[in-house]
């Protein structure tokens, strides 16, 4: 075999695998982070403002899971004036994962989510609600195992 057949069938098998790795690229299934970041990045000091609210008040809003429940618990002078509140368990692995929630008013604060209808996994819990016309805003790291 001569020496410029070697370097066509090198050249053939290099643009070859190329093609491969091309292919094998767009089989890969890519999921954003957000869909609507955008809009989210317009909000952000909205967010910073309820973020502060949240850490301003005497009792921290906390989650955690005990037994088969998921556990919310807000102060309960705060959750008795809520108006507007939405819980968002986050799966950064998969959007499939991610559950909202509405929440309502609540005399003890006291808010319990089955953990049956989550999958295992990380979840961060982005609990936002107003009360008594301000906006509030926090995060937790949740653990489903």
């Amino acid at each position: 075999m001569n020496w410029g057949y070697r370097i066509v069938v090198a050249f053939g098998l290099g643009v070859a695998f190329i093609l491969f790795l091309v292919w094998k690229t767009m089989q890969v299934d890519i999921e954003m982070v957000e869909s609507n970041y955008y809009e989210k990045e317009m909000a952000f000091n909205g967010k910073l403002q309820a973020t502060a609210n949240a850490n301003a008040l005497a009792t921290k809003v906390s989650v955690v899971k005990q037994d088969q429940q998921i556990l919310l618990k807000i102060d309960s002078t705060t959750a008795a004036a809520i108006t507007n509140a939405e819980v968002h368990f986050y799966n950064p692995a998969s959007e499939k994962s991610d559950r909202k929630l509405n929440l309502a008013a609540s005399n003890n604060g006291l808010y319990i989510f089955p953990v049956a209808q989550f999958n295992k996994g990380k979840y961060i819990a982005k609990i936002s609600f107003t009360s008594a016309r301000k906006n509030y805003y926090t995060e937790e790291v949740i653990f489903i195992p």
